[in-house]
């Protein structure tokens, strides 16, 4: 792990720091024992901090920030246990749980004191996780809408009126739902704010996949919990593997993305609503369910003068009109049922396909001919020279499999 920035802490010696500042801040007064040159550390170094309804505050030297001062020690270690474990039960490390803390809160010694707190945490010392990190892990598999997400940015594309050169695309693993929301830059901050647009419109997933490094990831959650107070769980992966769509439906995606840039280069971010509208409407070849309907349990109303759009599967639609809880409760179960069924066996599908191609491959090998050596067949071969020109015709090239078998 990366040594933790310690600078803020490193402070003039004191038991009773945060204590002399409050006091100096609320009443102007030094303690008795302070001698003139310790009065005027105290009196620079309270610069950073403001008071306000008997609260303390961290400013910082420029007044850039605003942290709550935590002085007592057991609100201090319940906000660590806040910061430490997420919402889904899932502990943070050090250098996490550290910016949890300090992008609310402020004392003394907070890097040492999470230090100190993670090693008596029986589940984290328990853990693997911490002495063999992964870098690369695949999504765990939505069983419900809007539980794993997938995010990608595209751009930089013609600046638009509003400034916008990128477009952030947010896809819901299991309803397929995607959203697209047009940036100006690929910064921390504005894919925050983004992400932020949508959590107030959908609420949080318990995991983000995004094709960003770890470090970027960080702190984009950072920033969201910081600014916002949001707290959303970012995890770097590959692109390819972590569109949320079937290959056919993601190159179909960006193809309509793309063309709605090149005709529209001045407000293209403007003309993304209908791209978004088709893609949701349409019935997703890997669930055999629309987006809108598995994201709103309803199937969609293209005019307020036409009936709604029916779904083309087979199970009956899920309506809440004149049935009870209970029914309703278990058609949207069912309904579940066969979209997960319907997303396994087109991963099934695509696994044989792959399987198959890579078995019908036509092997080739390679044999020497005679007279290889036409230009020097008279010539004493001790080494190879520049002039000597070797030539083979393939025939066949055999698969590993089949030089396994012969060598064996």
């Amino acid at each position: 792990m990366e040594p933790l920035q310690l600078a803020e802490e490193v402070v003039e010696s004191s038991p009773n720091k945060l204590e002399d500042i409050y006091r100096l801040l609320a009443e102007g007064s030094f303690p008795a024992s302070f001698c003139s040159s310790k009065k005027k550390n105290l009196k620079r170094y309270a610069r950073k901090f403001i008071l306000e309804g008997g609260c303390l505050y961290y400013v910082g030297p420029k007044n850039e920030e605003k942290r709550e001062v935590v002085v007592d020690p057991e609100r201090r270690h319940h906000i660590f246990l806040e910061s430490h474990l997420t919402e889904s039960g899932h502990h943070l490390g050090q250098k996490k749980t550290v910016n949890r803390i300090q992008s609310r809160y402020y004392w003394l010694g907070v890097v040492k004191d999470v230090i100190d707190w993670i090693k008596v945490c029986e589940t984290c010392q328990n853990a693997d996780y911490h002495k063999y990190p992964s870098k690369k892990c695949k999504p765990v598999k939505a069983d419900t809408p809007w539980e794993i997400l997938t995010m990608t940015l595209y751009g930089p594309f013609p600046t638009t009126s509003q400034l916008n050169t990128y477009i952030l695309i947010v896809t819901d693993v299991f309803t397929k739902w995607t959203e697209a929301v047009p940036i100006p830059t690929n910064d921390a901050l504005c894919i925050a704010k983004a992400l932020s647009s949508i959590y107030y419109r959908f609420g949080a997933a318990k995991n983000i996949y995004f094709n960003q490094t770890w470090d970027f990831c960080e702190e984009i959650s950072r920033l969201l919990c910081e600014r916002w107070n949001i707290s959303l769980t970012l995890t770097a992966a590959d692109t390819t593997d972590h569109t949320g769509v079937n290959e056919q439906t993601y190159e179909d995606l960006k193809c309509s993305i793309k063309r709605v840039v090149n005709d529209n280069q001045d407000n293209w971010d403007e003309r993304l609503d209908p791209v978004l509208f088709q893609f949701r409407t349409l019935v997703n070849p890997v669930t055999k369910y629309t987006p809108f309907f598995l994201m709103f349990n309803r199937n969609v109303q293209v005019s307020s003068m036409s009936e709604a759009v029916e779904e083309s599967n087979d199970l009956e639609v899920v309506c809440p009109r004149n049935i009870d809880l209970a029914q309703h409760t278990s058609g949207v179960q069912l309904q579940r049922t066969a979209v997960l069924a319907n997303i396994s066996a087109v991963d099934i599908q695509q696994r044989k396909t792959a399987e198959k191609s890579r078995r019908s491959a036509v092997p080739i090998t390679f044999q020497a001919q005679d007279n290889v050596f036409d230009s020097v067949a008279d010539q004493t071969m001790k080494k190879f020279k520049h002039n000597h020109i070797v030539s083979f015709k393939f025939e066949t090239v055999l698969s590993p499999e089949d030089n396994t078998e012969k060598d064996s």
